[in-house]
């Protein structure tokens, strides 16, 4: 029986290190913020405030105080694009573009 406990124990033990690992970026990999940075920030602002004139121009969002719609919307519109905003399907992977919109909707709440 205690043998039981203890291999079940480890398999809970590997289940939480794999979870934590796939939180985690690969060695090399870009976080979140640093996704933002390099791809959205340009348009959307560093802190996802756009400068007034960017948001007139090119209707953007302001991912400060805007209402977050469902996460598929967001993940639909960095893969294909809307509006004047490019694609971004070809050049993320899809965990990048869902982590991408995790890190969005902490915007709100800056």
């Amino acid at each position: 029986m205690d043998g039981n406990r203890v291999l079940v124990g480890a398999v809970v033990m590997l289940l939480a290190a794999g979870s934590l690992a796939a939180q985690q970026p690969a060695a090399g990999a870009q976080t979140p913020a640093q996704v933002y940075t390099a791809n959205c920030a340009g348009c959307h602002g560093a802190t996802g405030t756009p400068n007034a004139a960017m948001a007139r121009s090119m209707g953007i969002p302001d991912f400060a105080t805007v209402t977050a719609p469902a996460d598929s919307v967001w993940v639909r519109a960095i893969t294909s694009g809307k509006g004047r905003m490019p694609a971004y399907g070809t050049r993320l992977q899809a965990p990048q573009i869902r982590a991408l919109v995790t890190y969005i909707k902490t915007l709100h709440r800056r």
